[in-house]
């Protein structure tokens, strides 16, 4: 994860009990730096107000996030026992801090309430562009601002601190401790691990909050007027639009493909709803955009009925859907075709898992008219077994160009074809069903070609 290792908690405060316990200062004599740090303390500052946070009932993200942790370093630097109390209190928060800027359902709350918080208040503060990058910068994941500010990840920031709190202390050396760079003696060492080994959270869920509070932090609201998101959009032209996309789905409610719900009238009737519209863009080999919208909220997920893929047809990707049906695609295939564009490929990770895949898989078997559409607007590179299989469908054989495209093609057929106790896939045999039989033929040279056997109707 790269983070910094750290000195186990047992060694600073071994450092700390050795410090000799100070008398009272004699009057008339010079005042030492320790006395004139404690004193300060007593005072209001980021230091005191960090020092009164937990893990519970004192605990606010955005404030801790506001807060210079460096500049704590330099406020306790010379009082070991100081530097000790902000040692324990970073690690209680640490824990926490993980948990609620990691795990999708905390990151979907907590986007929640800062994108209500970005509608009541931005439009009325003249301030808001400046000073909110400032305090919501870095809460997930690193912020930056080209050529300009860095603010690191939160998380990240608070172990650099509890590294920096020990190396004022005087500690002669560093012990490294495991893979997470934690303290093994830490009482929240366990719960750490537990939530940093037992979570199945996307790839990107940090890098597209943090994106998606940006584009919040550096724009006020104007009016009912769409909000570009940038930050995010360029998040999507640097790891896909399939895989926005799905994370969005992981944070936000989805209606439809080109549609996810921020915040629901219903549940906050004195506003508009907000929702994430998903941008196609011109260009098929280029990445989708995205937009924050105002609507009437009026209608519901389901309220389209069987028009929500047409409605939707012509925004997004349809894999971040898991019920598309084969009426479905048909309109979806209609409306990328008729647009010209190009439909996004669906996830790698095991597509002919998702109901949605086997669903188009289905039609193109059945449906020419369907065929014909999916050629035209298929998806470039791998998963390639699927777009093989329309070719060889429409064609009635297929020689492939590179012999890696036979064993794609093959394993797509392999698919279709387990479960059949007649099955002779080893003999270069398959039963798709629809009346289809596909036929494999060597030639000499280990040259593989396909034969579809049916009525293609193409």
């Amino acid at each position: 994860m790269g983070v910094v290792p750290s000195v186990p908690s047992a060694m600073l405060m071994a450092l700390v009990s050795a410090v000799p316990q100070e008398g009272p200062r004699v009057p008339g004599a010079p005042i030492r730096a320790t006395e004139v740090r404690r004193g300060a303390i007593s005072r209001p500052s980021e230091l005191q107000k960090f020092l009164q946070m937990n893990s519970e009932e004192r605990f606010d993200l955005e404030q801790m996030n506001a807060v210079n942790l460096q500049g704590l370093v330099d406020e306790a630097r010379g009082d070991r026992r100081v530097l000790r109390e902000v040692v324990r209190t970073a690690e209680a928060l640490l824990p926490r801090v993980r948990a609620e800027t990691e795990d999708p359902i905390l990151v979907g709350a907590i986007l929640r309430n800062k994108t209500l918080d970005w509608f009541s208040r931005s439009a009325s503060d003249p301030n808001w562009a400046e000073s909110m990058p400032l305090r919501w910068g870095g809460i997930f994941h690193e912020s930056r601002v080209p050529g300009g500010r860095l603010s690191r990840k939160l998380s990240t920031r608070l172990v650099t601190l509890i590294n920096r709190c020990v190396e004022a202390s005087g500690a002669a050396a560093f012990l490294r401790a495991g893979f997470t760079g934690l303290f093994r003696g830490s009482a929240s060492m366990a719960s750490i691990l537990q939530f940093a080994l037992g979570s199945k959270r996307p790839r990107l869920t940090q890098h597209v909050a943090q994106a998606y509070l940006d584009d919040l932090a550096t724009r006020p609201r104007n009016g009912d007027h769409p909000l570009p998101l940038e930050r995010l959009s360029e998040v999507g032209t640097r790891h896909g639009s399939a895989e926005v996309n799905m994370t969005l789905a992981e944070l936000f409610r989805q209606d439809g493909v080109s549609s996810l719900t921020i915040l629901d009238s219903r549940f906050h009737p004195e506003m508009s709803a907000l929702a994430i519209r998903v941008v196609p863009p011109k260009n098929p080999d280029d990445a989708s955009t995205y937009d924050l919208i105002q609507s009437d909220g009026q209608r519901g997920p389901d309220s389209r009925g069987g028009e929500g893929a047409t409605a939707d047809a012509d925004f997004g990707s349809p894999w971040q859907r898991e019920d598309l049906t084969k009426k479905d695609w048909t309109e979806v295939l209609r409306a990328v075709e008729k647009r010209k564009g190009r439909l996004d490929p669906p996830p790698r990770d095991n597509p002919r898992e998702r109901v949605s895949y086997l669903e188009l898989r289905d039609l193109v078997i059945s449906d020419p008219a369907a065929r014909k559409a999916f050629l035209a607007v298929r998806w470039k590179g791998r998963p390639s077994g699927l777009g093989l299989l329309c070719q060889l469908l429409s064609a009635g054989s297929l020689a492939p160009e590179v012999d890696t495209d036979g064993d794609y093609l093959e394993a797509e057929l392999d698919h279709l074809d387990k479960g059949r106790a007649d099955r002779k896939a080893k003999d270069g045999q398959w039963k798709i069903g629809n009346g289809w039989t596909i036929v494999r033929e060597v030639a000499k040279g280990n040259v593989r070609t396909y034969r579809a056997n049916g009525k293609s109707g193409d």
